[in-house]
């Protein structure tokens, strides 16, 4: 829902001019204000003095046109004094990592310090951008005493929770999840002090990851980042909130459910083309019989049918020859043990004939040259006994036992010999039984690998037609499955009818809101009559869509330009810092502009932002505002002075930069 100024209308070129912000009776000051900025080479050593006042400061760094020399107006140090004072109101880091080790090798003890005025209590900010002690805040009514005061236990190290505690009490508990409680002044400082980089180009567009700031508005979603915006400027109710954090959980229900039905679905598609792959029918055929084709459940079971009718090939009888064979096997084996056994007998009676022979032989020569040489039982020499008398033997020398003796042995001997003869015959014998054995045993090892390949090709054709079974079983439970399964459908209506009443809620809550968003127009509004009193008009636009800003020329509708868009986000801030003073948002009256001029912007029109917000000043006895802008562009001449430019710098020579050196 828009707050009711359409982009169809025509321009209101006759609505009342905007008034000066008017804080609440008593009031004297800004809630928030820096009244100091220092910069220290180190804690003894000053090197700037910037003194800042509420209302309007203008830090100035004149362009070629405005100086009259050939200087470049970039390099002086705007944005890194716009980048010190968020340091000293709790940004984490104050610089790119490039500039923090110039900074560390320029200013090893350098400093800055920042006097803040908190609802009229001075608080002291010191940022160290050396090696030296950690930064602190330091309630103190100066930076010199601040300094000299010694660190004590218990001195906190952020600004962050002091801010958070005076201005925005109201929005703890409310803020996103991905923002807390801590990071609510993080967030918002973010807004009121947009990066430079980011070129005013979006109401949400405060902070880019090229400054390496590390705030929590690098990272933050645009919705987490328009909750915040909204809740500041009290256009977000708890009912509303409630109802948008409902309307996601509902969304990214309905979103897991529809993922899951997709997936359902592509499963069940899958399912039912293996099926018509493996029946082999084609995409025509459904899970249901119909009149002039089967359908796929059918088919299954007639393939089952099918499978199940063809008979198991029977194995063939192996067992009667795998027992043969066992049996050759021990008779082979025991004949040659037999065979073996024999040969070993044959050989030991013939080594025993062969000895016996020999002494028979030794016998018989002796006796037949007619003397006994050696005596056959003692082996001495018969002459020598005769003579001198046998020592050895006591029996007498008996030359017809020693003849009966060798026939006995040329006897045994013979016998043996035909114990051998015998024993090689029935070795022999055996020998022809194994190679009988063998021949028979080669012809049913031949037959049982036959019979085993024959045996192995039955089970394998068993299991196949078991697995043709089994796999025709399987198709036909899938099919049936598919059948009697409900196929992926929409989300439910009840889901989708308390999604649309979530959503009706939120539409209601934006409506509430527009009391607040009109407020926010209306000065938003007068702020760009107040450039452009011509013939435009603005208007503030909340819906479901999001927060936007527009601008409408007279018979021309509404216009954009990188310059007008950039004139739009200023103006959006201004009104918002409007409402601040006047306490009806809770944000700081406070804002920094970060040289907001886009090349193509009239000089003119440029120039009266300056005059609004001195006019805003000057009307106000006390302004309880401080707006901070950095400028290359000569602000209008009656504003040169030392009143509104609080710093004046130059990128030469190098002593009237910022840090007064080169960096």
């Amino acid at each position: 829902m828009s707050s009711g100024r359409g982009s169809d209308m025509p321009a209101d070129l006759f609505s009342e001019p905007l008034q000066p912000p008017k804080a609440p009776n008593g009031r004297k000051e800004p809630r928030l204000w820096i009244r100091r900025l220092a910069l220290f080479e180190d804690p003894e050593n000053l090197k700037r003095d910037i003194q800042l006042k509420p209302g309007l400061n203008i830090v100035w760094t004149p362009d070629m046109a405005s100086s009259g020399h050939d200087t470049l107006a970039h390099g002086s140090g705007k944005t890194t004094f716009c980048r010190l004072l968020r340091a000293c109101l709790g940004e984490v880091d104050y610089a790119s990592d490039a500039q923090r080790t110039r900074f560390l090798v320029k200013l090893p003890n350098g400093l800055v310090a920042a006097e803040i005025i908190i609802d009229g209590m001075c608080w002291i900010a010191i940022r160290y951008l050396g090696v030296g002690s950690p930064s602190a805040i330091v309630r103190a009514d100066s930076i010199e005493s601040a300094l000299a005061r010694q660190d004590q236990e218990g001195d906190i190290k952020s600004i962050d929770p002091i801010i958070t505690k005076a201005f925005f009490s109201a929005l703890n508990g409310r803020s996103p999840h991905e923002v807390g409680d801590e990071h609510i002044w993080d967030v918002l400082r973010a807004w009121l002090t947009r990066d430079q980089e980011c070129r005013l180009a979006d109401i949400l567009a405060w902070r880019t990851s090229k400054t390496q700031t590390r705030s929590r508005a690098q990272t933050l979603s645009e919705t987490s980042k328009l909750t915040m915006v909204r809740l500041a400027l009290r256009a977000l109710d708890a009912e509303e909130q409630e109802a948008a954090i409902r309307e996601r959980q509902l969304a990214n229900a309905a979103d897991e459910e529809r993922k899951r039905q997709a997936y359902d679905e592509q499963r069940r598609n899958e399912k039912l083309n293996t099926l018509r792959d493996a029946l082999g029918v084609g995409e025509d055929i459904g899970l249901d019989d119909t009149l002039d084709q089967k359908g796929l459940v059918s088919l299954a079971e007639v393939a089952l049918a099918k499978a199940m009718r063809i008979e198991l090939p029977k194995p063939p009888e192996v067992s009667a020859i795998f027992d043969r064979l066992a049996e050759l096997n021990k008779e082979r084996a025991a004949k040659a043990e037999s065979r073996h056994r024999l040969e070993n007998d044959a050989e030991k009676k013939r080594i025993e004939a062969e000895r016996l022979r020999s002494e028979a032989t030794l016998g018989e020569i002796d006796i037949s040259q007619g003397r006994i040489r050696v005596c056959a039982i003692c082996r001495v020499p018969v002459d020598e006994a005769l003579a001198k008398g046998c020592g050895i033997s006591l029996e007498r020398c008996d030359v017809q036992a020693i003849k009966t003796t060798i026939a006995e042995k040329q006897s045994k001997a013979a016998a043996l010999e035909q114990e051998a003869q015998n024993a090689e015959i029935e070795v022999q014998r055996i020998g022809a039984i194994i190679q009988q054995i063998d021949h028979e045993l080669g012809a049913l090892e031949e037959q049982a690998k036959d019979a085993d390949a024959t045996h192995r090709a039955a089970q394998n054709a068993a299991a196949s037609i078991q697995d043709r079974v089994y796999q025709s079983r399987r198709l036909l439970d899938d099919a049936r499955a598919l059948r009697d399964s409900t196929a992926p459908t929409s989300s439910t209506s009840s889901t989708t009818g308390e999604l649309e009443a979530v959503r009706t809620q939120m539409e209601q809550g934006r409506k509430r809101a527009q009391k607040a968003i009109q407020a926010l127009e209306e000065r938003y509004r007068g702020v760009m009559s107040a450039w452009l009193p011509e013939g435009i008009d603005g208007a503030i636009k909340l819906d479901g869509k999001g927060l936007r800003v527009d601008a409408q020329f007279s018979g021309r509708g509404e216009v954009s330009t990188a310059a007008l868009d950039s004139l739009k986000i200023v103006a959006f801030d201004l009104a918002a810092m409007h409402l601040a003073v006047e306490e009806k948002v809770d944000l700081p009256a406070f804002l920094i502009h970060d040289s907001p001029r886009e090349a193509d912007l009239d000089g003119t029109l440029y120039a009266r932002l300056f005059e609004l917000i001195q006019q805003w000043e000057d009307e106000a006895s006390s302004p309880c505002f401080q707006y901070i802008v950095t400028t290359t562009t000569a602000p209008p001449k009656k504003l040169q002075n030392d009143q509104y430019v609080r710093l004046q710098m130059s990128s030469t020579p190098a002593d009237e930069r910022l840090f007064r050196m080169d960096l």
